[in-house]
């Protein structure tokens, strides 16, 4: 049941991210096309994709965390005992849940403040391109929070080591 449940919010997070990146494309290249074909182009795909783009950034941050494109240095808990390692996984844990719901909470009170303040031209409460923060903040506590057992035992073989990796030059 959890496993479904992790595969499904993990489809639904990519095909969100996906979408909006899909979306951004068509619409610049449109832009692009409208510019240099027929002379114009249309004011607000600038502003829109921009904010796309700051969507897309707080939504993937969880899985980018699952492929393990974060940065991460493990020198130091690999030289530890396992028990030790073990410890220092969790304790790190617990302060990556306590800083993303710090930043969720704070994100929202700033999204509620600034939701009276309006986008140059499509005049969007700019709360609401701000929201990204929170919303994304709490998938990231999410997918760790699905993640929690294989995070704090370290379970990762060559190949998700290879898989990072590759992920992160993309």
């Amino acid at each position: 049941m959890l496993l479904t449940l992790d595969r499904f919010f993990t489809w639904a997070n990519q095909f969100v991210v996906g979408s909006l990146m899909l979306a951004m494309a068509i619409l610049v290249f449109a832009n692009v096309v409208l510019r240099y074909i027929f002379g114009t182009s249309l004011p607000w795909v600038e502003e829109i994709t921009r904010y796309m783009m700051i969507w897309v950034a707080w939504l993937a941050v969880g899985l980018a965390m699952r492929e393990g494109a974060h940065i991460a240095i493990d020198n130091f808990q690999n030289a530890l005992p396992a028990r030790w390692a073990q410890a220092l996984r969790l304790s790190v844990f617990l302060l990556v849940i306590g800083f993303f719901a710090a930043v969720a909470w704070f994100g929202l009170q700033y999204s509620l403040f600034a939701w009276r303040q309006e986008s140059a031209v499509l005049r969007l409460p700019l709360g609401a391109i701000y929201l990204a923060i929170p919303i994304g903040s709490l998938l990231m506590l999410v997918h760790t929070l699905l993640m929690s057992r294989r995070l704090i035992t370290h379970q990762t073989n060559v190949e998700d080591q290879a898989k990072a990796a590759e992920f992160s030059v993309v």
